[in-house]
């Protein structure tokens, strides 16, 4: 019986602390140790990331990615009849049992297996036996270390390996017979599949489509009261960090279209604001180089051509009307919340806001004021709540720019 092996990346070490898949990479091996298939996806695991600076994933690689109930019934498939391989297979067992149970499919605690890890001492690797240090002493090659897909498709050419090295060995033939045959009476559930497409990260290198383009053209609905103000504030809102994230971009997307705004219409506003920023950078007489910087970027995120953005103070604009921009600032007191993984210890970040008299607070309300996210399109509840109440999202680049 065939080989699937398996590599998870999680946003944890452990399930019962409610750290969840990200990405699953499955590659097939063959008795004869060919490698005859591989698959990946990456997951919404719905809750913060975790280590991305290991694992590389974004919560804006997410947005359209499946959650884990979804493809599991497909990954069912590529798991059944072959004996389960991976390399610190615990740690993959771990959570595959739990994530597979909050799917509602259960098969027990005790899957057959195969650990590359604990194989490579036979093949005189030594030291903690890490993925990295067997594909160097066996000439493995391991490209895109974290990626599930990379990671697995490399525990699949070390199991490759074990196999070629040991053919015709009289010790080995009874082990890899029953290795092989792990499988043959262990049953996985069987639910149908779901039809949802995995998506990989060799998908994230497309260029993402401009949130204009997604704007329905023409409206979905007739454009309500108010309509151009309401769409602004939240525009104001989004580039509070002069950045507008996947998630932002989405929300603005969805706004146009329930206030009945066509792209035209969108367009047009985003002019209009840009504009404002532009009068309010020249208020005092001088446009800095940050300030520059910062229009450039907002022109570019507003798909506005450079050949409009006239970084330059005209006569007009002392006497033309502006679009009036309240502006975002944080008062005394103020309730500001930090989430997920940051460069600098929460605690650091906690004390300064402390010490500028705000209030560092653990979780998003109505009355909290910002949201500052180690990454601006968090899956984070704080994130999503945030989301919900209007509350601005910003990086960690803004609070450490608010702070210098």
């Amino acid at each position: 019986m065939p080989f699937a092996v398996l590599d998870f990346e999680t946003t944890g070490i452990l399930p019962s602390y409610n750290h969840r898949v990200v990405e699953v990479g499955v590659t097939h091996v063959e008795d004869s140790g060919e490698i005859s298939g591989r698959w990946e996806t990456l997951i919404n695991p719905q809750r913060d990331l975790g280590p991305q600076r290991i694992h590389g994933i974004r919560g804006a690689d997410l947005i359209d990615a499946p959650l884990f109930e979804d493809i599991a019934p497909d990954l069912l498939a590529l798991l059944r009849d072959r004996t389960f391989v991976a390399h610190n297979a615990s740690f993959d067992l771990r959570f595959l049992v739990a994530e597979f149970s909050r799917a509602g499919l259960y098969f027990g605690d005790t899957v057959p297996h195969l650990c590359t890890m604990q194989l490579s001492r036979s093949f005189g690797v030594g030291g903690r036996g890490s993925l990295d240090s067997c594909c160097a002493h066996l000439g493995v090659p391991l490209v895109d270390a974290h990626s599930a897909g990379a990671d697995s498709f490399a525990t699949a050419q070390l199991l490759s390996v074990y196999i070629a090295a040991t053919r015709g060995a009289p010790e080995w033939g009874p082990y890899w017979a029953a290795a092989s045959a792990m499988g043959t009476g262990f049953r996985f559930p069987t639910p149908a599949s779901r039809g949802v497409a995995w998506k990989g990260r060799g998908e994230l290198f497309e260029e993402p489509q401009h949130f204009l383009e997604r704007i329905s053209d023409p409206p979905l609905e007739v454009q309500a009261e108010g309509a151009e103000n309401s769409y602004l504030e939240a525009l104001d809102r989004a580039l509070l960090d002069h950045v507008i994230s996947a998630s932002e971009a989405s929300q603005l997307v969805a706004l146009a279209d329930a206030l009945g705004l066509s792209r035209e219409d969108v367009e047009g506003l985003n002019r209009r604001y840009f504009e404002a920023l532009r009068r309010r950078a020249w208020a005092d007489g001088v446009l800095t180089e940050r300030e520059a910087e910062d229009l450039a970027a907002v022109g570019e995120m507003l798909a506005i051509p450079a050949s409009e953005w006239n970084l330059h103070l005209t006569v007009q604009d002392e006497s033309e009307p502006s679009l009036p921009l309240e502006g975002f600032a944080l008062a005394p007191g103020d309730h500001v919340v930090l989430t997920g993984e940051m460069s600098v210890e929460r605690a650091v970040w906690e004390a300064k806001l402390a010490g500028v008299g705000l209030v560092p607070h653990p979780r998003v309300t109505k009355k909290s004021r910002l949201l500052v996210a180690a990454d601006p399109d968090s899956l984070s509840g704080k994130a999503q709540q945030a989301r919900k109440y209007g509350v601005p999202v910003v990086g960690e680049e803004w609070l450490r720019d608010y702070l210098r």
